[in-house]
Formats: structure tokens, sequence, C-alpha cells
């Protein structure tokens, strides 16, 4: 039930209506005080009306709450870096981060926060994280389509900016050994049609 009025809550302030919106956070909460989500939407609300003592300490409870879950750290680190706090957000956002290594808009948003408080090394690293990401999602969707050249060199790529990735390793022996096959294939056609000739 504290799900439906989670998602009420959600639904009237999207509609303009935070006060009604209020209501049911505060209802999912008494209900179930340990709601992450709750917490997390109803901080996002405070905050966007301004009431930033109280968003914070909803997104502390979160955090007390459920301290090894990224998307805490994650909305956190939002709600930080729009008051300005970078290096505090830098901050969240590397936690969430180290909680969630594979999350592309977490390392995003980790380099973006390290970048703007100034920490330009560590930012580096988060860029070069998420762009081995998406040179992985790039050559999967390639190897998907039967280009696999194309996707042998995706691959490669991510693999450069992270050669320890054990996904982008097996994608890359599956495409490989999907390329010979196919090589093997056009060889014996090349060959049967010389025959017949």
């Amino acid at each position: 039930m504290v799900a439906v009025y989670n998602s009420l809550g959600e639904a009237l302030y999207r509609n303009g209506q935070p006060e009604e919106a209020e209501q049911w956070f505060i209802k999912a909460l008494r209900t179930k005080p340990d709601h992450v989500p709750a917490h997390l939407t109803y901080g996002k609300m405070l905050a966007r009306n301004t009431r930033l003592l109280e968003a914070e300490s909803w997104f502390r409870r979160a955090k007390k709450i459920a301290p090894a879950d990224s998307s805490v750290y994650h909305h956190y680190g939002q709600f930080l870096s729009v008051q300005g706090r970078h290096s505090e957000a830098a901050e969240s956002y590397v936690t969430a981060a180290n909680l969630a290594p594979t999350d592309y808009d977490i390392i995003v948003g980790a380099a973006n926060a390290l970048r703007l408080s100034g920490d330009n090394t560590q930012a580096e690293l988060y860029y070069k994280k998420a762009e081995a990401r998406a040179h992985m999602n790039y050559g999967a969707i390639l190897h998907v389509n039967g280009k696999y050249t194309e996707a042998t060199k995706s691959y490669l790529t991510a693999l450069r900016l992270k050669p320890e990735d054990d996904v982008t390793l097996m994608n890359l022996k599956k495409v490989m050994a999907i390329s010979k096959s196919s090589k093997s294939l056009v060889l014996i056609s090349c060959q049967h049609n010389k025959d017949l000739l």
C-alpha cells in the first residue's frame, strides 16, 4: 500500500498539487517509515518547493535506512549539486558510483560533480569509465545487428579504456567466434561457386 501512496504523491505533484502530494507522501512514510523511495520523492518535492532544510533531512534519513543503496546517494548528490555544494555532491556521487559501478547515469553524475568541485583528475577517470560503458553498449547493439567488424572495434575501444571488464571480454569472444564462422561460410561459399564453374 505504501507504494500506492507514494505514487499518488508523485502524480499529484506532477499535476501541480504539492499540498495534496505532501499528504500522500506523509501517509506513505507513516505507513512504512523505512520506505526509501518515499523518503527520496518527498525530499525531491520539498527541495523543488525551496524547503531545503526539510528536504535534506529526508535525504539523510534515507541514507541511514539504506546505507548501501546507490539511488539514495545519487538523489542526494543531485540535491547537493543543485544547491551548488559541489564537493559534497561529488562525495555522494562517488559513493553511489562505488555501490553501482556499472550504472552509466551515476558514473556520468560522479564525473560531472567531480569536475564542478574542481577535482579534474578524478573527473577524468569517471568520464573514462562512462566512455568505456558507451563503447561496450554500442558494440553490443552492433553485434546484435550483425555488424561484427564494427562491434569488434567498439569492444576493443571499450577494453582499451577499461581492460578488466569481464562482460566486454565475453562479448568480444562471442563476436569473434561468430565472425570466424561467418568468414568460414563465405570461404566455403566462394569455393563452392568456383567448383560449379
